[in-house]
């Protein structure tokens, strides 16, 4: 339970700071522009600042208030909190053994399964337990709000019970002057009039069931055109709805009754209720009237004394103090009725104010941007390992067109591509070598913008012996191959057994390019020239062809060109940020397979975007971030209130999980739970969320990274948009 006060407690003080922004905005906007638009608009202002302060959550847009304040300060902004986390209570089991990780088993130093351990419920309950501090504090908080909201609740209950010990006024002059009122002000309900000793002025009551309270000596002194005027007053009020608006700016002070400067707030808004509801009725009885109804505030405040005033909530105190009473007056005697053309400015103008102030500030995607293609082939990532399993890739890579075979023996099947990048040509690649396997051995086809005679090249024997311990010779011969000259080179090497091992590798240039074969198997010198004879530039069939899709693979993702691939293979648009918050950044991304367990769909492969964070100045945490088109997931943990783990050896367990609400989604979180200790002593408690948006299941998995900061990054990847290439 502390846990949830502590998260609403922060809810409301990042909702109290952005409205205090807003306000202070808005202040400046009134005061610049207050004789340009009309006090009712002055008045619906205040409603942005009681928006922020009482929706839980706002929408993102770039264009909001809060993006620019981003993007001013350098990635520091206002915006709402994690709302408050429900979490089901959770029985306590016996510790289970788990893996570490949903699709990818854990291994131990030897090499061998590890064992995880879930932890007990009695060490979950502090798992996100805020300071001191801030439990203290939200205590204090929620006291105050009790108490306020009891304060209002008991007047609207009092005022509610005291209708039925007035007297309800019968007077044929009043009711008749009350009806012309109804009928000028548009008011088809009949709404009575009552008088007794409630208080020493008019006022109108009751938000569903309204009815009008005013004093005998007050309608008994005052004349039909001044009744007229303090009845047209009271249901102005009921027109605009002002008490129902009233009631929710009682509640949003209740709420934020810790920000001083919301009480400052509240009252203005009332302060502008009243001259928006003095210029509501001069608008419906035209100008001539403003002298009249000027005279009739002057002639009732003089009549109403505010010595010992009832004693209201703030938010419907009387608004016949005397500042208030000159403002009125002073609006009044500048009355004119405002045109047409003003008004639509104002609410328009107002309309693009609430755009930019009841929005949050958008956290769009590291790659959410148009991307020319040749930053599509910029590494992401701080590696130097240029595997792809595409030609084609390879081919964008290295940065020039290069051809292929054609033809292979049936036996050889394409595994992947590797660029090569020399020192002297950094930061451009300037070769690729092509690895293609078979039972009898690989051969490498390479391609090169530089000439390599490939006269030093290695001999493997069948021990993994190298021709540092043997002796070898190498012999060279030259052959022609539709009018190329290939040059072969073989190296033989001699083992002190007398074993004969050899080494061929074929060379030639072709259109500027230079290519080598270079095989490990018995392919028989007129196959070798066969491929050679097949080289062609790569198409569409090829392309094809030379596919790696192997699901096994653990492809890596280098640069937005893998990504965009891999998007279409995975079937969605994957979330793909480069950082998240407290410091980590991603270090690698690869797609692997996961096999579904449903029998109906086990022939099914299903792909897996797999993302890795480090932070440098924590070497010992990591976080792994997954993604998966797989709705059962999560589905299955909403039934269950389980999600199963699975380790190297296939023994799979179960773990209870809790359901949260982190930025407005439905997030499950595992019970901790860490390495066995026999394995890894000193492994801590690690937690995994999942959640699920659309159809796509996301997960992520800590590893020794503090709970703050754990929540910190869920909810940064909560928020996280899905990458948009195709921009």
């Amino acid at each position: 339970m502390m846990d949830i006060l502590g998260n609403v407690f922060l809810w409301m003080c990042y909702a109290s700071l952005g409205a205090s922004l807003v306000a202070i905005l808005l202040v400046a906007i009134k005061k610049g522009v207050r004789q340009a638009i009309s006090w009712r608009m002055h008045h619906l202002l205040w409603f942005i600042v009681l928006a922020r302060l009482m929706m839980p959550v706002l929408p993102e847009s770039s264009f909001s208030l809060f993006t620019w304040i981003t993007l001013a300060s350098n990635g520091i902004s206002v915006t709402q909190p994690l709302p408050p986390s429900i979490e089901p209570e959770v029985t306590q089991t016996k510790p289970r053994v788990i893996p570490a990780n949903t699709d990818l088993a854990v291994q131990g130093e030897n090499g061998g399964a590890m064992q995880v351990e879930a932890v007990k419920d009695d060490k979950i309950g502090a798992a996100f337990t805020h300071a001191a501090y801030i439990q203290i504090l939200s205590v204090v908080w929620l006291i105050g709000v009790v108490i306020l909201l009891t304060r209002l609740f008991v007047y609207l209950y009092n005022m509610h019970t005291k209708e039925r010990f007035l007297m309800r006024v019968t007077d044929e002059r009043v009711l008749t002057i009350m009806n012309a009122c109804r009928e000028k002000l548009g008011v088809k309900r009949r709404i009575p009039v009552y008088t007794g000793t409630l208080a020493k002025g008019p006022l109108i009551s009751g938000i569903f069931s309204p009815w009008i309270y005013c004093p005998r000596d007050v309608y008994q002194s005052l004349s039909d055109a001044e009744l007229y005027h303090v009845f047209a007053h009271e249901l102005a009020h009921h027109k605009r709805k002002d008490l129902l608006w009233s009631l929710l700016g009682s509640l949003a002070l209740a709420i934020h009754w810790m920000n001083p400067l919301v009480w400052v707030w509240v009252r203005n808004m009332k302060a502008d209720m009243e001259l928006a509801c003095d210029e509501y009725v001069l608008e419906i009885l035209g100008e001539k009237e403003a002298i009249p109804y000027g005279m009739t505030l002057l002639s009732f405040a003089r009549q109403i004394s505010e010595k010992k005033p009832m004693p209201y909530p703030l938010y419907f105190h009387h608004s016949h103090h005397i500042d208030q009473m000159k403002r009125r007056i002073q609006m009044i005697s500048k009355f004119k009725k405002g045109s047409a053309k003003l008004s639509a400015v104002a609410i328009a103008c107002g309309l693009v104010i609430s755009a930019v102030t009841l929005t949050n500030a958008a956290e769009p995607s590291t790659l959410q941007m148009s991307v020319k293609q040749d930053e599509k082939m910029r590494p992401l990532f701080e590696d130097t390992t240029r595997l792809t399993n595409r030609l084609e890739k390879a081919e964008k890579r290295a940065g020039f067109a290069f051809k292929v075979p054609s033809y292979l023996p049936p036996e050889f099947t394409y595994e992947y591509s590797l660029n090569l990048r020399s020192k002297e040509s950094e930061p451009s690649e300037n070769g690729v070598v092509h690895f293609f396997g078979s039972p009898d051995g690989p051969i490498r086809i390479g391609t090169s913008i530089v000439e390599d005679k490939m006269e030093s090249f290695k001999v493997i024997t069948d021990n993994g012996t190298s021709k540092s311990s043997v002796d070898s010779t190498l012999s060279q011969e030259q052959i022609s191959v539709k009018g190329k000259s290939v040059k072969v080179n073989t190296r033989t090497a001699t083992t002190k057994e007398g074993t004969v091992y050899k080494n061929v590798v074929y060379l030639w240039s072709d259109e500027g390019l230079y290519y080598y074969i270079q095989g490990e198997t018995s392919l028989e010198n007129k196959e070798i020239v066969k491929i050679i004879e097949s080289f062609q530039p790569l198409d569409e069939e090829l392309i094809k062809r030379y596919a790696n899709d192997d699901p096994l693979n653990n492809d890596a993702i280098h640069d937005l060109d893998d990504l965009e691939y891999f998007s279409e293979m995975i079937g969605f648009a994957p979330v793909f940020p480069l950082d998240l918050p407290t410091g980590y950044k991603a270090t690698e991304a690869y797609v692997n397979q996961r096999q579904t367990e449903s029998e109906e769909d086990k022939h099914k492969d299903k792909r897996i975007i797999n993302m890795t964070f480090e932070n440098p100045e924590k070497p010992k945490t990591s976080v792994f971030f997954e993604q998966i088109k797989d709705k059962s997931i999560v589905e299955n943990m909403r039934k269950t209130k389980k999600t199963s783990f699975e380790r190297s050896d296939g023994v799979k367990f179960e773990v209870p999980v809790t359901s949260l609400n982190i930025s407005g989604q439905e997030v499950f979180r595992t019970v901790m739970y860490k390495i066995d200790q026999t394995l890894s002593p000193r492994k801590k408690y690690n937690y995994t969320y999942f959640w699920l948006k659309e159809d796509v299941c996301y997960n992520v998995t800590f590893n020794e990274v503090e709970e703050e900061a754990q929540q910190q990054m869920v909810a940064a990847l909560v928020k996280e948009k899905a990458i948009d290439l195709k921009k």
